[in-house]
């Protein structure tokens, strides 16, 4: 249940331009559909007093194609759109409706009707430690056992970015195409391993986001983000 509505229209175009400009990951759930499906806002168009937007539309945003696939058919045939995201500590929402589809190069995927409020769903307490900051993670590297196939299995070693007491966010580089392609939003790992200078923590988890990197040291990387099983509050 919502404990705060926000209509304030500058706070919600500023929300919605942070995710656009950051391709911070948002969840779609569809109406009828409890499972959500993993995307991002490409583009959003604010609308004004008086200059009307291209396309027809004053104001409409647009998210990237589904993952998994089967999302971006069953979006069209959806009434209700929910659009879920984090803003700091804060879990939000925004219903949203179908609009239609976007083939325009560079933007394909979807548009949808802009938010008229942000509902803000929970206050998270914990808090996120990312790599080569002031709150550096304690965990440095991460193991990765990912299926394959009915009898294969393949394991990676990948750097820790960022972890809270409930997730982990890893790195992987361009020469991990084949691990980006084996693992999908709400795929199951069964085995993952935190590793930090005194202990190895072994875990399970589910893949939550698939978020690259635009900028800076690790531009170009992908952040692939796993919600672990079990809390880590006692050693973060």
């Amino acid at each position: 249940m919502a404990t705060l509505i926000n209509r304030n229209r500058r706070k919600i175009r500023d929300a919605v331009d942070f995710l656009n400009r950051n391709r911070r990951p948002v969840t779609i759930t569809l109406d009828g559909d409890e499972k959500p499906f993993a995307s991002k806002i490409i583009k959003a168009e604010h609308g004004g007093e008086t200059f009307p937007r291209p396309e027809g539309l004053e104001r409409y945003i647009l998210v990237e194609m589904l993952s998994p696939e089967k999302g971006n058919e069953l979006i069209r045939a959806s009434k209700l759109i929910r659009v879920g995201f984090s803003l700091g500590k804060s879990d939000c929402e925004f219903s949203s409706r179908y609009i239609r589809k976007s083939v325009a190069s560079p933007y394909y995927g979807h548009i949808v009707s802009y938010p008229e409020c942000i509902n803000i769903m929970d206050r998270r307490r914990h808090n996120r430690y990312e790599i080569e900051s002031s709150k550096a993670p304690l965990f440095v590297n991460a193991r990765l056992t990912v299926r394959t196939g009915q009898l294969h299995n393949a394991s990676y070693d990948l750097k820790v970015f960022d972890i809270s007491e409930n997730g982990v966010g890893v790195l992987l580089g361009e020469d991990m195409q084949r691990l980006l392609r084996d693992v999908d939003f709400g795929c199951r790992l069964e085995e993952v391993e935190l590793l930090a200078p005194w202990t190895t923590v072994k875990l399970a988890g589910t893949v939550k986001h698939k978020s690259r990197i635009h900028e800076g040291r690790y531009g170009g990387c992908c952040v692939l983000g796993i919600q672990l099983d079990e809390n880590l509050e006692r050693f973060v």
